[in-house]
């Protein structure tokens, strides 16, 4: 049993744990990285090799009901699997308490996992010329909408030492809280240590070459590979898998790839997190007020044009990914009552 604020197990997931597994007979671990269908975990003794069943895998609708970085499972035989004699299997895995996901790249309609059971999401632009709010403002809806909290690392100051201001400046209009720091002068090091400590799980988050795996070294001394800043501007694509690591003093990384394309997974009810304009809205004559040609409108006129422009532009966005979700979910339920009967008719008549 981990005991104290190890990996961040608590008395919550304690209770969590007991209430499938009174006895106590199951290990608890966490999922540290995923390789097509097996995953890497960390529980007591180290690091080991644990996979789901096959009955599990094919009964999931989709990849969020299986493990991903950061859960929390239940596993048999972890004793075995640590003294290397094989995988261990997932018998159950613990509530979520936050939950990152996106769509997943390419012309698919399905939900991407990135990271569970996050405190602090971190996303990372860097000060040689690489900001974009707009780019921010879908890192940091993506972490509100799991239930994370944002926090935006202007990355590589020691690039931009003259441009410090306005870069904050323009930061501070999508998340209130921001951190500049450099690697290589350890300007802003103590504050983002600050953001993990002993059980606290942070997931770092931002596009190829603004420093993810450069700031990871720093942290946990890991061994990612760096990316040289291209002629361009824009550094190579290093990190090639999501993967949870253990800083020294107790703290959680987890380190995600580069991302082409962010869209959101956009579950039913939800609307874009925008804090300032969520705020300005209760202004509004109208409850239902889309901030747009609305007469009495508290937003329009108060939040800066190009700030509104981004909140349309990913609403917009939300309601067509909303309605392509709900279309491939009804065509896959299709498809899924096909099957059935399919193997009705193949089934002998009884004698």
């Amino acid at each position: 049993m981990l005991g104290g604020p190890v990996l961040g197990w608590d008395a919550g997931w304690e209770a969590a744990r007991r209430a499938v597994d009174p006895e106590g007979v199951l290990a608890a671990v966490r999922i540290a990285a995923e390789h097509r269908g097996a995953y890497h975990a960390i529980g007591d003794g180290g690091t080991a090799w644990v996979e789901v069943t096959g009955k599990a895998f094919h009964a999931a609708g989709d990849k969020r009901e299986l493990p991903t970085v950061g859960d929390w499972v239940l596993v048999e035989s972890w004793a075995r699997a640590i003294a290397g004699g094989g995988a261990a299997t997932v018998r159950e895995m613990l509530p979520r308490r936050t939950f990152l996901v996106r769509r997943a790249a390419g012309e698919a309609v399905v939900p991407q996992p990135l990271a569970a059971n996050v405190d602090i999401g971190i996303v990372m632009t860097s000060a040689n010329a690489d900001l974009s709010p707009a780019r921010l403002d879908r890192y940091v809806g993506l972490l509100r909408d799991g239930g994370i909290e944002p926090v935006i690392a202007i990355s590589k100051i020691d690039l931009a030492p003259e441009g410090r201001a306005a870069l904050v400046e323009g930061a501070r209009a999508v998340a209130p809280h921001v951190v500049c720091l450099s690697v290589v002068t350890g300007d802003g090091m103590p504050e983002v240590r600050a953001l993990g400590g002993e059980g606290r799980t942070c997931v770092l988050l931002g596009s190829s070459g603004v420093g993810k795996s450069s700031l990871l070294n720093a942290l946990v001394g890991s061994t990612q590979e760096i990316g040289a800043i291209r002629a361009d501007e824009r550094g190579r694509h290093t990190t090639t898998h999501r993967e949870l690591f253990v800083a020294p003093d107790g703290g959680l990384w987890i380190d995600t790839p580069g991302m082409r394309e962010l869209a959101q997974w956009i579950d039913e009810g939800e609307e874009a997190a925008f804090d300032d304009i969520t705020a300005a809205a209760e202004h509004c004559k109208f409850r239902d007020c889309r901030h747009r040609e609305e007469p009495g409108c508290g937003v329009r006129g108060k939040v800066p044009a190009g700030r509104l422009a981004s909140f349309h532009k990913l609403a917009d966005e939300r309601i067509a990914s909303a309605a392509r979700q709900e279309t491939a979910q009804k065509l896959a339920e299709t498809r899924r009552v096909g099957r059935q009967r399919k193997r009705a008719r193949r089934k002998p008549d009884p004698a």
